[in-house]
């Protein structure tokens, strides 16, 4: 196959459809800023999907639990090495992405002969160093895309504009909102780019349409959601929310 390009053109683009079909039901990972950091969400019906990394930086990832377990290690492991050879202020986003798990999945994709990693990833940093980049996405292929204050994560490509749309439309300037807020905003932006896509034949679902839709994903899914607050004391600034502070939003879509 090595010696026919063709060949492995064509394995190439086998291997893109089929990460894209085993993909395609993911409940998406939303992220934007709020008042005091960083707020990721996204509902799930077991496994987590929100991890801390080190110190102001946090994972999150759709696909098979196996490899989001795999590449979570590997961008812990990325993140200390980097702190136990420079500094714990050299542990950035810009760098864990381009020099670690960007060509870490990139190498595992080309290669036809093993396995690609069945997920995509988004990684956070908050209060980045010289304006740079809040949010990093890393597509199942190793390519990678930065974005500023929403980002959106989803199985299908065409579904995260419709969430970052969602994210901005809504009225409030983000970094002045509560967690409360915030809270309601992705969740209402998450149902959005989880509803069947908007075309000319489906015009773009009305508010009682998304009621009823989270009414029914959440009595099978929880909604997993964490942040980066940097009003915390500690150099760690992630924080899972707990089920007190996720309660009332999920029963005011509950209907109860």
């Amino acid at each position: 196959m090595l010696e026919d390009p063709y060949r492995w053109v064509e394995a190439i683009r086998n291997r893109r459809e089929y990460v894209d079909d085993q993909l395609k039901t993911a409940s998406p990972v939303v992220g934007c800023t709020y008042q005091d950091g960083l707020l990721l969400l996204t509902t799930t019906p077991g496994p987590r999907k929100l991890f801390e990394v080190y110190n102001q930086l946090a994972f999150a990832a759709i696909g098979h639990p196996a490899d989001i377990e795999k590449l979570r290690k590997a961008v812990i492991d990325i993140a200390h090495l980097e702190a136990f050879n420079l500094s714990a202020s050299d542990v950035s986003l810009h760098r864990l992405v381009h020099f670690g798990i960007g060509p870490l999945v990139k190498s595992a994709f080309d290669e036809i002969f093993r396995s690609p990693y069945l997920a995509r990833v988004l990684v956070a940093e908050l209060d980045p160093s010289q304006g740079q980049e809040c949010f990093f996405t890393v597509d199942a292929d190793g390519s990678f895309a930065s974005h500023r204050d929403v980002v959106a994560m989803s199985g299908l490509a065409a579904a995260q504009p419709v969430i970052v749309d969602q994210l901005n439309a809504a009225t409030g300037d983000l970094h002045k909102l509560t967690l409360e807020a915030a809270l309601d905003r992705a969740l209402n932006a998450w149902a959005h780019g989880h509803l069947p896509l908007a075309d000319g034949d489906h015009p773009a679902p009305d508010d009682d349409t998304v009621r009823q839709f989270l009414s029914t994903a959440l009595s099978t899914a929880r909604i997993e959601a964490a942040v980066l607050d940097r009003t915390m004391p500690t150099k760690s600034k992630f924080r899972l929310l707990s089920a007190a502070e996720i309660e009332p939003l999920r029963l005011r879509y509950a209907g109860r």
